[in-house]
């Protein structure tokens, strides 16, 4: 059994024999992986051949269940339209001014630019090419801000608050016609990740009111192209991990902040768990300190839908022998008995 149908076994256990290891994958990781090579997320838009070349060449080394070409661009969009963004010299994108200054601006966006612009169309020239090297061995995904974060960076969060709901249909539009096209070009994971909606940041009730419903309409459509649905949410959310279900998700990503024992009580099965080494203790431990966290996670929450991950993306200054260890621990654990 490959990399590709240990992954999907635990998802979709029904459709695969007995898999017999844990699946372990890292989440997002592009700005780590182009760091490896010495390549920042612009050299990786005006070189693309260069991403290609380090996305599989790491993977190999690593051997990550999932491959996450595209990711790290979230904040592209805010550009698209109009914001303005910076690309730090390794790392990820900043947004340094909204795209949108008022909710009337709304009318006149035109989506059809999300598809058109060049960095785009290159993102997704990346995920095909790395499907086409690697997709039959490696499960290919990538990720996209959901839609209330989305909305926070187009909007700025303090004035979401006040006109969210027209903009949440708008960005989870936005988010939509962002992720679908990576689907026939190779992407069968999406990765939706909503750090705004944390419940160190919202309440329940808002979570409730305006991200839960937005989510639950994007991965409904994405999912009729048969896509599979990762949802990350940073920070803890114990209060709303029982909600992931019905929203539609196939996996849930969680933070090092969440009880794994208690999240796997929650969600009873319904869906994949995945998580939740610290990030911090990946680029600040010894190969050693991550072993021990890794086999910390599976022991504690490991079942038949549990994936080893780290609790968010990884900072690009992460040694690559922590994350060779992460990721062999996975691969060499086994459940008792």
């Amino acid at each position: 059994m490959n990399s590709r149908e240990v992954l999907l076994k635990t998802i979709q256990r029904d459709t695969l024999p007995k898999r017999d290891r844990p699946a372990s994958a890292l989440l997002s990781g592009a700005t780590w992986t182009f760091r490896q090579k010495g390549l920042s997320l612009k050299d990786v838009l005006e070189q693309p051949q260069f991403a290609i070349s380090a996305i599989c060449e790491m993977n190999a080394l690593i051997q990550s269940d999932i491959v996450w070409p595209g990711s790290g661009f979230h904040n592209l969009l805010v550009h698209i339209f109009g914001g303005k963004i910076k690309f730090r010299p390794q790392g990820n994108i900043d947004v340094h001014e909204p795209a949108f200054q008022s909710i009337a601006e709304l009318d006149g966006a035109d989506l059809n630019q999300i598809g058109q612009h060049e960095w785009i169309v290159t993102i997704r020239s990346i995920i095909e090419a790395v499907h086409q090297n690697i997709g039959q061995e490696f499960l290919i995904g990538t990720s996209s801000w959901g839609p209330f974060t989305l909305a926070g960076q187009f909007y700025g969060v303090e004035r979401l608050m006040a006109g969210i709901h027209a903009l949440m249909e708008l960005m989870t539009e936005v988010c939509y016609r962002y992720l679908a096209p990576a689907i026939p070009k190779g992407a069968s994971m999406l990765s939706i990740a909503e750090p705004t909606a944390s419940g160190d940041l919202i309440s329940l009730k808002h979570f409730e009111e305006f991200v839960a419903p937005y989510l639950q309409k994007v991965i409904a459509r994405l999912k009729e192209q048969n896509a599979l649905i990762t949802l990350h949410i940073c920070g803890n959310i114990k209060d709303r991990l029982h909600l992931a279900p019905a929203i539609g998700v196939d996996l849930l990503s969680v933070d090092y902040k969440v009880d794994l024992v208690a999240a796997q009580r929650q969600l009873q099965g319904k869906i994949a768990l995945a998580g939740n080494v610290n990030p911090i203790l990946l680029k600040d431990g010894s190969p050693e300190d991550v072993q021990t966290a890794a086999v910390a996670c599976l022991e504690a929450a490991y079942a038949d839908n549990f994936i080893l991950m780290p609790g968010c993306d990884i900072p690009p200054a992460v040694p690559l022998e922590n994350v060779v260890a992460f990721i062999k621990a996975g691969a060499k654990w086994r459940p008792p008995g």
